[in-house]
């Protein structure tokens, strides 16, 4: 059956809206790169910035979404709609605060505990507590945010919160302009700034969203009371879809915190993590957009079939992704990040942190497909304690890589962590009958893995028939033919294997 218009074209507008957040937000990154650099400057702001991001990641991001938008749709009608709203608004809204206050008060201790390896009254240190006081005042509006865009979704209305993310990233643009423009480069006073525009962008996110819902069915209005009981449903509900939509920096705060006392690791891991985030965002967007409705509507036929195919095509995505960011790591963050305050130092440990996190990127998209088929079938549960139990893995391996060995092997422990998150999942899945593993996805998947060692094969021997230019024009050339062959490669010998698999299945 063809989807409707509308459908079609309210997915092309957020589809176009999540590019043109992720372009903005790497010109964001790139600014960040250019005032600051990867040095003890970075390290404090990427530090204080950490409690933001996950806030941001959890909540602004339309994971809360999940569990806010079945409350309302069984409301009886309007007006208890927006009863819902107005509880959950006032719980959220009042817990994020209360931690906000809290967390400023605290931040001497939670610095201590997210960079403990920052020397105490060091300029490190002091720095990351300020701006961390300033910057975690976007947790309340971060969640006021995520409830007025859950009202605007339940009404349909998606292209303005699909626009939230540009509108803050454009605000830190505006905000690196000015510091360029005025010379504050490499300042303590330049981190202040991009702290306080954490506060500012939520600010200009809340309003938008404001706008977004306004007249919605669900609007909040005073006069349809408060719905509590539901309200606390809501926010229980929301654990798990949490849970899963934080584990990539949920394990990148772990990871940094382990390799704190490295100068230029903190901030050089989150360069990292930004470019990683890209490929791992759209697997998860099909997730959401593909696979979940899928199941929970029944009309999946074979539900494992399509959990396998859905797992496939995440590997078909994420793999090739991982290939060339870990063979093309160093030229990448020269081309990206190497200008202004950022050196060639700062590009070669960003690059060594960012092949060691291409690793883990497979395996953190099997996660975001297992641990939506997972939910989607009630098995919530066994997937919150998979969930959990990877993090104690990451702690646990990331403090014996990093402080024993160094930032690299440290970041190594994302991938080993991931790696298990998706082997459990995905044996909850097919004991529960969810995953179907025939010899056919087997062969697909060394299929995968063939083209993608053929395509680092290509790419590496052109690296080296033409070495690296240095910087500018040329290296960015460099760059983009060497990616144009390694995707030329790999769709190419994809598509034979694919061919030679529907060969042999037909004479089978």
């Amino acid at each position: 059956m063809t989807p409707p218009r509308s459908l079609i074209a309210k997915t092309s507008a957020v589809s176009a809206a999540t590019l043109g957040s992720r372009v903005l937000g790497f010109a964001r990154d790139v600014g960040t790169a250019a005032v600051l650099g990867a040095g003890p400057l970075a390290d404090a702001l990427m530090a204080a910035l950490s409690l933001p991001l996950l806030a941001r990641r959890l909540l602004a991001d339309g994971a809360f979404n999940a569990a806010m938008l079945p409350a309302l749709a069984k409301a009886e009608d309007d007006t208890q709609a927006a009863a819902v709203a107005n509880a959950t608004l006032a719980l959220l809204g009042t817990l994020l605060t209360v931690l906000a206050l809290a967390g400023a008060l605290a931040m001497p201790v939670i610095m201590m505990i997210l960079a403990p390896g920052f020397s105490e009254g060091g300029e490190r240190a002091d720095l990351a507590i300020a701006c961390g006081q300033l910057a975690i005042f976007y947790l309340p509006l971060a969640g006021a945010a995520a409830v007025l865009g859950g009202i605007a979704n339940a009404a349909h209305r998606v292209l303005l919160p699909a626009l939230a993310p540009m509108l803050a990233n454009a605000v830190v643009l505006v905000a690196i302009a000015f510091l360029l423009l005025e010379g504050w480069v490499a300042t303590p006073a330049a981190a202040m700034v991009m702290a306080a525009c954490a506060v500012i962008s939520g600010i200009a996110q809340m309003m938008l969203m404001m706008v977004a819902a306004h007249r919605a069915p669900a609007s909040l209005r005073l006069n349809a009371g408060f719905a509590w009981a539901a309200a606390r449903r809501v926010l229980r509900a929301s654990g798990p879809a949490l849970l899963f939509a934080g584990l990539p920096q949920l394990r990148l705060l772990i990871v940094a915190a382990m390799v704190s006392s490295v100068p230029g690791a903190v901030s050089a891991l989150n360069y990292a993590q930004r470019l990683i985030d890209l490929p791992l965002g759209l697997v998860g967007a099909s997730a959401g957009a593909v696979l979940v409705p899928l199941l929970t509507t029944g009309r999946a036929r074979r539900p494992g079939v399509e959990t396998t195919r859905a797992a496939l095509a995440a590997l078909a995505f994420a793999l090739p992704a991982a290939t060339g960011l870990l063979v093309l790591a160093e030229p990448i963050i020269a081309v990206l990040y190497q200008r202004g305050s950022f050196t060639a130092q700062d590009t070669a440990m960003t690059a060594a942190l960012l092949a060691a996190l291409a690793l883990a990127l497979p395996a953190q998209g099997l996660e975001k497909i297992f641990s939506a088929a997972a939910m989607s079938h009630g098995l919530t549960g066994a997937a919150e304690r998979a969930g959990i139990v990877s993090l104690v893995n990451a702690a646990v391996l990331a403090a014996g890589l990093g402080l024993g060995i160094g930032p690299t092997a440290g970041a190594c422990a994302v991938a080993l962590s991931a790696c298990y998150g998706a082997v459990r999942l995905g044996l909850v899945l097919q004991g529960a009958g969810h995953l179907a593993l025939s010899g056919d996805v087997w062969r697909q998947a060394r299929g995968l893995l063939l083209a993608c060692l053929a395509m680092a094969g290509v790419v590496l021997g052109l690296a080296w028939l033409w070495p690296s230019p240095g910087a500018g024009f040329a290296a960015a050339l460099r760059l983009g033919v060497l990616v144009a062959a390694g995707m030329a490669t790999y769709g190419a010998l994809w598509l034979l294997l694919r061919r030679r698999l529907a060969a042999r299945a037909g004479d089978a």
